[in-house]
């Protein structure tokens, strides 16, 4: 499928009518405009390291990468600290999907077709499509499931069974496959994913459709996982499952619907948008969904702005206050971006920041940078 079958299909699944320019750096143009560019311009910026591991794989990754953040994601060499978009994005794609790159890089400019255990991985030969939601298990205090990342009275664990054919081929921590959900507008969460050797069959995005009629409804910042992206834009653009869902997109926010829920879909669609940070041009709306929420979803609409950046400063000065934390919306004063404050934390003694934007940029910082953010957005005090 080219990019203009692309484009038509996104527009007609989401009700785009008008057809607008998108940025070098969006989320939609990495992956489909300019995908075949990442390896030769990552490729040119890493000649020198690749020419002085002289052809050791192990010497050149770690001349490129010095660690790794607690979300696994590479940490480069100084001397790699550039603003290059391509070697940005494919970082935020994690440590497995970075390793494979630079081992295809390797490969290519040796000539030669090096083995690596890091990146080899037998695929299981099964079908995983017919598998069991079981549960949840829910949280009876803040303490009870943290060891399935849960850590809010109230939370749900649902553990994903899959068929015989595939446990008996995979290992006991392969086989712990499981979704959470919040107690707050059914946000749900992959936190150890598919396992790698199930990749490929369309498991994550089967797992989110039975989740949906399982539910009704979910809502997601739909994560800084490549893995997660891929599978929300799946849901959302894939022709296929127009029929089963309908959806609302706001700027890194999505709720989507199972398009035979019975639970009140105005009710939610309020309760969710209420004091969300969002504007006119970052919206994204299913037509049958729109169709449901009539005078509601038109009322709401017409009351944004058309462009968050219109009045940066007054939400600065409004918010001037307040120190940025977990959830806050900010703007980079140096830049003028806003992103999504994701945390702070300290690191074998360094304090840090971690930020993404709503093109999926992910951004690790020292804790000295925390300055030049400003808050213009809290939803929760």
């Amino acid at each position: 499928m080219n990019l203009q079958e692309n484009i038509n299909r996104i527009k007609e699944v989401m009700g785009i009518n008008e057809v607008i320019n998108v940025n070098d750096d969006s989320y939609v143009t990495m992956n489909i405009k300019n995908f075949p560019k990442y390896k030769k311009e990552i490729s040119h910026l890493l000649k020198d390291k690749l020419t002085n591991s002289n052809g050791d794989f192990v010497t050149f990754k770690n001349s490129v990468i010095k660690g790794y953040d607690r979300y696994k994601i590479p940490i480069l060499s100084d001397d790699l600290n550039v603003d290059n978009r391509y070697l940005n994005y494919v970082v935020s794609m994690g440590s497995k999907k970075f390793n494979s790159l630079l081992h295809s890089i390797f490969s290519d400019f040796y000539g030669t077709e090096v083995k690596s255990n890091e990146t080899k991985s037998d695929i299981i030969d099964c079908d995983p499509s017919n598998f069991e939601i079981v549960g949840p298990l829910t949280a009876q205090d803040e303490k009870s499931l943290l060891s399935y990342w849960v850590n809010e009275k109230g939370g749900r664990v649902y553990r994903i069974k899959l068929p015989d054919e595939c446990v008996k081929q995979l290992t006991v921590d392969e086989r712990k496959i499981y979704v959470t959900v919040e107690p707050k507008e059914n946000r749900v969460h992959f936190p150890k994913g598919v396992p790698e050797r199930l990749r490929g069959k369309k498991l994550g995005t089967l797992i989110y459709l039975a989740m949906i009629k399982k539910l009704g409804y979910i809502t997601s910042s739909m994560g800084n996982s490549p893995e997660i992206k891929m599978v929300y834009q799946d849901i959302l653009t894939n022709p296929k499952y127009q029929e089963e869902v309908m959806s609302l997109l706001l700027q890194k926010q999505v709720i989507i619907f199972d398009r035979n829920t019975s639970l009140d879909v105005k009710q939610i669609f309020n309760e969710f948008v209420n004091g969300k940070f969002t504007d006119k041009k970052s919206i994204r709306i299913s037509p049958a969904l729109q169709e449901i929420l009539g005078d509601d979803y038109t009322n709401w609409y017409n009351s944004l702005e058309e462009s968050s950046e219109q009045s940066i400063q007054d939400k600065i000065e409004k918010h001037k206050h307040l120190e940025p934390k977990g959830g806050d919306t900010v703007v980079d004063t140096t830049t003028n971006r806003i992103y999504s404050f994701n945390g702070e934390w300290e690191d074998k003694g360094k304090k840090l920041i971690q930020l993404s934007s709503n093109k999926y940029e992910s951004l690790l910082l020292p804790a000295e940078e925390k300055k030049r953010f400003k808050v213009i957005h809290r939803q929760f005090n």
